[in-house]
C-alpha cells in the first residue's frame, strides 16, 4: 500500500506541475488530479494505522496544522465566510497537500531522491517549453505597459501552463538553488546543471520580471556566502554581468534600470506596485484582526481598496485574508522551518559519514527559503505549494539525519519495496 500511494504521488507532482489534465482532455474529464489525491489520500491513512514514527521535532508540523485549525476557528469571525468555504479553503488544500503527503510517504533516501528528479525535472520542463516555443515560433505570451503607451514583450509559461512572466521567473528562481547544490557529487549532474544554467538565465531574462531579478541576487548571495570559492564565485558573475547586459534590448535594459531609477520609461510601473501595497496596507486595517478570509485578498482589494487584484505581496495577502494573527503563525512556521533546516546541517556534519543527497538538499532548502522570503514581498503565495513542499522536506531531512531511527526506518521500507516489487510465490 505504502509504495503504490508513493508512486501515485509522484503521478500527483507530474499531473499537478505539467497541468496534465489541461493538456489532455480525458484526463480533464475524470478529474484526474482530484482522483489522485483521493487515492493517495486513503491509501497513507490505511498504510500508517498502527504504525510509529521515529521520535523527532514537530514544532513546523504543529504551526502548519494550527494554521489551518485557526482558518476553520475563526471562519464565523471573517469577512466573507462563504468565499472560503467555496474557494479559498480548496485552494489552500491544493497546495497544502505537498505536506503530509511527502512526510507521510517519503521514508527513505531512496524515495527522497525520486521525489527531488520528479519535481526538478517537472520545473525544469515548464521553463523550456516557452524557450523552445518562443526561439522556433517567436512565442511571448505576455507584454508590459511602459510610458506612452508603450509595450515590452515578456516571455510568460506556455500556452498550456498558467504562470504569467513572474511566475515563470518563479520557476526559475526553483530550479537554481536545486541544480546548483545537488548535482555536485555527479559528474553527469554537473554537466546537466552547467548546460542548463544560461539557458535559465536567459529565460529570466525574458521574462522581465524585476523581481525575479531581485530573487536571483539573493540566490547569488546566499550560495557566495555559503561558499568557499568567494573570489571564484564573484569572478564568474562579474564576467556574466558584462557578457549579457550589453545584449539585453534597450527595452529590457530600461525595465531593469527601473529597480533602482525613477528616470526610466518602466519606473511608472514600480511606483504603481509601491502606491498599491499602501493600498493594500489599507484594506486590511479593514479587518485587522482575523482578515477577510482565506482566499479573498482579490474580493477585499476590490471592495475597500482601489484595484480588483490580489496582493502581489504575501505578508499583506496574509494579513488582508487571516488578519495579524494569521500573520504571526504564519511568521512562526517560517522561522520554524529555517531552525529546523539548521538542526539537519549541524547533524549532519556531526556524522561520521554524511549522506550525499542530504549534505547537498539542506543548503538547497536554505537558499530556496531565503530566496522564497525576499521574492514574497513582490508575490503572493499563502495557498500555492511552495511552503507546505518545503515543510515537508525539511520534516523529512530532519527525519533522515536522525542515525538510529532512520536506519530503521529505511531498512523497514526497504523490504516493503522489496517485497512488492518481487512477491513471494505461492505455495502449493
Amino acid at each position: 500500500m505504502d509504495t503504490l500511494a508513493f508512486r501515485l504521488y509522484l503521478v500527483f507532482v507530474c499531473s499537478w506541475f505539467l497541468h496534465l489534465p489541461t493538456r489532455y482532455e480525458a484526463l480533464a474529464s475524470i478529474r484526474a488530479d482530484l482522483v489522485l489525491l483521493c487515492l493517495i489520500a486513503v491509501l497513507c491513512v490505511v498504510s500508517t494505522a498502527g504504525s510509529q514514527e521515529p521520535r523527532a521535532d514537530r514544532r513546523t508540523r504543529r504551526l502548519l496544522w494550527t494554521l489551518v485549525i485557526y482558518i476553520i476557528v475563526t471562519l464565523p469571525l471573517v469577512e466573507w465566510p462563504g468565499s472560503v468555504v467555496k474557494t479559498g479553503f480548496p485552494q489552500f488544500l491544493k497546495g497544502f497537500v505537498f505536506f503530509p503527503f511527502t512526510v507521510a510517504l517519503v521514508t527513505t533516501r531512496g524515495r527522497l531522491k525520486h521525489l527531488l528528479i520528479v519535481f526538478i525535472g517537472c520545473q525544469m520542463f515548464r521553463v523550456f517549453e516557452p524557450l523552445y516555443l518562443h526561439l522556433t515560433q517567436g512565442y511571448w505570451g505576455s507584454i508590459a505597459s511602459m510610458a506612452d503607451w508603450e509595450y515590452m514583450d515578456r516571455l510568460s509559461g506556455a500556452p498550456d501552463d498558467v504562470v504569467n512572466p513572474n511566475g515563470l521567473a518563479a520557476i526559475v528562481l526553483t530550479v537554481l538553488p536545486f541544480l546548483h547544490y545537488l548535482t555536485g557529487r555527479s559528474v553527469a549532474g554537473r554537466l546537466i546543471y552547467l548546460v542548463s544554467l544560461p539557458f535559465l538565465i536567459y529565460v529570466l531574462v525574458l521574462t522581465g520580471s524585476r523581481s525575479g531579478l531581485v530573487g536571483l541576487a539573493a540566490i547569488f548571495a546566499l550560495v557566495w556566502w555559503k561558499s568557499r570559492h568567494k573570489v571564484a564565485l564573484l569572478a564568474v558573475v562579474a564576467a556574466t554581468v558584462l557578457i549579457v547586459v550589453p545584449r539585453l534590448s534597450p527595452d529590457q535594459q530600461d525595465r531593469y534600470t527601473s529597480i533602482f531609477s525613477g528616470q526610466t520609461k518602466n519606473s511608472a510601473t514600480v511606483q504603481t506596485r509601491l502606491d498599491r501595497q499602501k493600498d493594500n496596507l489599507q484594506v486590511t486595517m479593514h479587518r485587522p484582526l482575523f482578515g477577510h478570509g482565506l482566499g479573498t485578498s482579490r474580493e477585499a482589494n476590490f471592495n475597500f481598496g482601489s484595484v480588483d487584484q490580489l496582493s502581489h505581496n504575501l505578508y499583506l495577502e496574509i494579513s488582508q485574508e487571516l488578519g495579524v494573527c494569521g500573520l504571526v503563525i504564519f511568521l512562526m512556521f517560517m522561522r520554524s522551518l529555517l531552525l529546523d533546516l539548521a538542526a539537519g546541517g549541524r547533524a549532519l556534519r556531526r556524522s561520521a559519514a554524511p549522506p550525499t543527497l542530504l549534505c547537498g538538499l539542506v543548503p538547497a532548502v536554505q537558499v530556496f527559503i531565503g530566496m522564497n522570503v525576499l521574492f514574497s514581498f513582490a508575490s503572493y503565495g499563502l495557498s500555492s505549494y511552495e511552503w507546505y513542499l518545503t515543510a515537508g522536506l525539511t520534516e523529512v531531512l530532519g527525519r533522515l539525519t536522525q542515525p538510529a531511527e532512520a536506519q530503521a526506518v529505511e531498512r523497514v521500507a526497504a523490504r516493503v519495496d522489496a517485497r512488492s516489487l518481487h512477491p513471494a510465490p505461492a505455495s502449493s
